[in-house]
């Protein structure tokens, strides 16, 4: 009777590591999936999207100004910011829109509705753009690395 249960314990751990590599096969093929499938944004760009045409925006040409605000995070904290850069109002003005999508390099967005557009910032550091949003109760629309806007 013990013969068996050696035989089934080594069977079991079998299955067991079978299981194992087929999870971490297919893990390692999602991740190969989702890394193939986001924004491709050349550096220190972004791409402006509407109407279906796309535009590269060339981070360091834009014209910069220094901004401050006051943000709020998810408790309630207030959180003082002085920087340089530029309204996305600015970004997409030659475009007509009610609202703009913007998208992090790791495929987080947020959503800028017209009316908000005034304490929209994009705030660039290092040839990186940053979403700020003044005003909001909760800083869940503060994306990082924006490489794409679509505007709609």
């Amino acid at each position: 009777m013990n013969q068996t249960t050696d035989a089934d314990a080594k069977n079991d751990k079998k299955i067991l590591f079978a299981v194992i590599i087929i999870l971490l096969v297919i893990t390692v093929a999602a991740v190969w999936w989702y890394l193939g499938s986001r924004e491709k944004t050349p550096e220190n760009s972004l791409i402006v999207v509407s109407g279906g045409k796309e535009t590269v925006v060339d981070i360091d040409k834009l014209k910069l100004a220094e901004f401050s605000g006051t943000t709020v995070n998810g408790k309630g904290d207030k959180k003082d910011i002085t920087a340089q850069g530029i309204k996305l109002s600015d970004v997409i003005a030659d475009q007509d829109y009610s609202e703009a999508e913007v998208t992090s390099d790791d495929a987080y967005s947020a959503v800028v509705r017209k009316d908000e557009m005034e304490q929209a910032w994009l705030q660039i550091e290092e040839g990186k753009a940053r979403l700020i949003v003044f005003g909001d109760t909760d800083s869940k629309r503060n994306v990082k690395n924006v490489v794409r806007i679509e505007v709609r």
